[in-house]
């Protein structure tokens, strides 16, 4: 299999990086980086568990959660009348991974071009 050109790691960078694009939204925020902070720190938590620990509104919580859950940073289990998020980042992480790899091999490629 011969080793991918310039132009082809560019296209699947782009891809990589709008992939990413919402992972990176969801960590810009300084209340969802506080909400996965809580998260490391237990196994599971409800809105009302994190509006505790949180001067924001239910209502605010919620709606982090929810730009959360999209990014697919965290999960929810219904139990009972309560739905329970934790962190799942593992395929958020290897995204990242991903893109940052294509990354280098292009600034690598560019390097011995240059040379």
């Amino acid at each position: 299999m011969q080793a991918p050109n310039s132009t082809q790691l560019e296209t699947l960078v782009h891809q990589q990086l709008r992939e990413c694009s919402p992972i990176f939204l969801a960590l810009a925020d300084p209340v969802r980086q506080d909400i996965i902070m809580m998260l490391t720190k237990h196994d599971s938590l409800n809105v009302a568990q994190i509006v505790e620990r949180s001067p924001m509104s239910r209502s605010a919580i919620s709606h982090h959660l929810k730009i959360l859950k999209q990014a697919k940073l965290v999960t929810s289990t219904k139990i009972a009348t309560e739905i329970y998020y934790c962190l799942d980042i593992e395929g958020p992480v290897q995204q990242l991974k991903d893109f940052l790899a294509t990354t280098e091999c292009i600034i690598e490629m560019k390097t011995a071009e240059a040379q």
